[in-house]
């Protein structure tokens, strides 16, 4: 089972210099960054969600820095309350982990949690989305085989992938009401750290997973 995971904002400093890189996946990245050099200082802002003009230019040139900067393996490189609760760190099958964890990033498209990658700033909009669709599906296809794939993904980011039979997995409070929203991220990732660690492959065993009093209904998580 392949696991899709969104991106984080925050994002660790440091790495090494890159490896060579697959020629066509650069080519794609080198796509959208065209495409944001081209934009007008107005569209540009946003493009990339930025307050202003000038957050807008430093965000550009960190990701045109980026094609050269130094490079940490992406469940290394993400901060944030999903990866934090992973803890990619402590897990003892960290190589599973990198083969089977999919990020879906807006300025590199689907990647495998051991690749490497700079930091940079391109959260997803419409226009990346569109972009990187159907390069994601490929990629998808190829590494999928004939596992079955579970998406974690939000809509914004589910929008950039296309692809059959995914398992959507949503977390819910209020006895299913409504959504676990920004609490929902910490869940996500001790959600993950259960799959990698325990090797769960199918739905059938997601009940074992107990946290938070969240519960396993046969379709999504929720919390009474």
């Amino acid at each position: 089972m392949l696991i899709l995971l969104p991106p984080s904002e925050g994002k660790a400093p440091g790495g090494e210099t890159p490896d060579a890189e697959d020629p066509k996946q650069v080519e794609e990245t080198r796509g959208v960054l065209k495409y944001a050099t081209r934009l007008k200082a107005s569209e540009r802002r946003r493009f990339y969600g930025a307050k202003n003009d000038d957050k807008a230019r430093e965000a550009h040139a960190l990701n045109v820095e980026a094609m050269s900067a130094a490079c940490l393996p992406a469940l290394e490189r993400y901060t944030g309350v999903v990866y934090q609760h992973l803890d990619y760190a402590s897990l003892s099958n960290k190589r599973a982990a990198r083969s089977r964890i999919y990020i879906v990033s807006g300025l590199f498209g689907l990647i495998a949690g051991g690749v490497r990658i700079p930091r940079y700033k391109m959260p997803i909009n419409g226009w990346l989305a569109r972009y990187w669709r159907d390069i994601n599906a490929a990629r998808l296809a190829g590494a999928r085989g004939r596992q079955t794939v579970l998406s974690l993904l939000p809509l914004s980011y589910a929008k950039a992938i296309a692809a059959d039979e995914l398992i959507q997995v949503n977390f819910l409070v209020q006895g299913g009401a409504k959504s676990a929203g920004h609490f929902g991220k910490a869940i996500k990732g001790k959600f993950v750290r259960y799959l990698i660690a325990n090797k769960v492959t199918s739905p059938k065993d997601f009940s074992g997973f107990r946290e938070d009093g969240f519960q396993f209904d046969g379709e999504n998580f929720v919390q009474e």
